[in-house]
């Protein structure tokens, strides 16, 4: 997300960061980017046959796995970003 001025900087921060990490890092990020994923994986693997294949363990633990992975790295892309914005819109004076 690209912050523009110190006044939605301002705002965005006083909702915390934790709020900040799950609305960009995991649900804008970890959850669609983990689905998309997974649905890829499971189209392109020749011993599955969809959608019967969206309903078998193999598929829940691929979709598991690809959310928590696109979560971890969309919430250390956010912090970095975060630390961005801190630097950025520092006080100064």
């Amino acid at each position: 997300m690209r912050i523009h001025s110190r006044e939605e900087w301002a705002k965005l921060r006083t909702e915390g960061r934790g709020r900040y990490l799950f609305r960009y890092g995991i649900a804008g990020r970890g959850i669609p980017m983990g689905i998309v994923v997974a649905l890829l994986i499971e189209l392109w693997d020749p011993s599955g046959a969809m959608p019967d294949a969206l309903l078998e363990a193999r598929f829940l633990w691929r979709l598991l796995l690809a959310v928590a992975v696109f979560s971890a790295s969309g919430c250390i892309s956010t912090l970095a970003n975060w630390k961005v914005h801190e630097r950025r819109f520092e006080e100064k004076g």
